[in-house]
């Protein structure tokens, strides 16, 4: 049966689609990943803002998706990265959980208990470690320690953060010293099709410190990607500690080298943390032109990546899933008011396309 969803998302065979879905003050992405003449769904992170409009995943999710075939990916146990878990779960079935490993402080602990949930339900066997590692397609077994393959599909994927010694040290840490760290710790991690090693680099909330001291070095030639998922929501803390730090870190963008930039964060004036930081967006647009950075709340819609396996490549922006999807003002989380009128942003088109570089 056809709907918005499936209208707008499923895409043409042998296309890997990247879908960076507008959910106001926080992220999520949908990874829509060929596998021969079919495909399946992999989900990093979620989040419900009612407040800010954002798309509301578990309607979205239960129009677009027919059988149990989703798999989620938790980049930290943030709430805004996490919210909702439980009720998408419900509604079409998790098979695998990737996360971090992190255990989160108590702010985060009723959507992080919501992941444990899940787990429990799905059994430890589909529970997976995220470690960084120079291999491809590689994750960790629940135990820690038993390094597995795991292709999805026919892309490939690369987990660059958090290294083990880093999961080791963050755990040592006291509750504090954890809650502190978080960022440090956060999942970052490339997705790629076909011969060409470029395609998605998905950075979470990874800090400056991640960064400087863990992961540019020693992933230096993984780094370069076509679009970058800029971290944080494009928060200052990707290049500096604070607001007032003036030792700026470039040298993480400088081998990145995006062609586009997506900021998964509401406009700046509705978000609680002034996402995206104008001192960020300046950096940012530095090292590329600022047409090529994308601000999915500017116009709340949602930006569509496709790449096919001879590296023919598209980026599509779209606010129809925002127009059928999104929350209202005041709504419980069951969906759109009857008779509330959507959100119409600025663009002509429902979906709007460009060739990408």
């Amino acid at each position: 049966m056809s709907n918005t969803a499936k209208d707008i998302l499923i895409p043409n065979t042998g296309v890997f689609r990247t879908v960076f879905l507008y959910v106001g003050q926080g992220e999520a992405t949908l990874f829509i990943i060929p596998k021969g003449d079919s495909f399946f769904y992999v989900l990093m992170d979620t989040n419900n803002d009612v407040e800010n409009g954002g798309v509301d995943m578990k309607r979205l999710l239960k129009d677009l998706i027919e059988s149990e075939d989703l798999i989620f990916i938790n980049s930290h146990p943030h709430s805004d990265h996490l919210k909702g878990i439980k009720a998408i779960h419900e509604e079409i079935g998790f098979k695998e959980v990737w996360h971090s490993g992190h255990k989160p402080g108590k702010d985060h602990d009723e959507a992080y208990q919501e992941m444990q949930d899940v787990i429990k339900d799905i059994g430890n066997k589909n529970e997976y470690l995220l470690f960084g590692s120079n291999d491809k397609n590689k994750i960790r077994k629940s135990d820690k320690e038993t390094e597995v393959e795991k292709k999805l599909g026919d892309i490939d994927f690369m987990v660059l953060s958090p290294a083990k010694y880093v999961q080791d040290d963050v755990d040592n840490e006291n509750a504090q010293g954890r809650y502190r760290r978080i960022h440090e710790r956060c999942a970052v991690m490339k997705f790629f099709y076909g011969e060409d090693e470029r395609g998605i680099l998905m950075t979470g909330d990874s800090d400056k410190n991640a960064w400087k001291e863990h992961i540019t070095d020693y992933h230096k030639k993984k780094l370069p990607c076509w679009v970058l998922n800029a971290s944080h929501h494009g928060s200052r803390t990707f290049f500096k500690n604070d607001e007032d730090d003036k030792d700026i870190y470039r040298g993480h963008i400088e081998t990145i080298g995006p062609d586009h930039i997506v900021i998964s964060a509401p406009k700046q004036s509705e978000s609680k943390h002034g996402h995206p930081h104008d001192d960020a967006l300046d950096l940012y647009k530095e090292y590329l032109d600022e047409e090529n950075i994308y601000h999915i709340g500017e116009n709340r819609e949602c930006i569509i990546v496709d790449i096919t396996s001879e590296g023919v490549k598209e980026i599509k922006f779209d606010q129809e899933l925002v127009s059928e999807y999104g929350f209202e003002s005041g709504d419980d989380g069951g969906g759109k008011t009857e008779g509330a009128s959507a959100f119409v942003g600025s663009r002509t088109t429902r979906i709007d396309r460009k060739p990408m570089g």
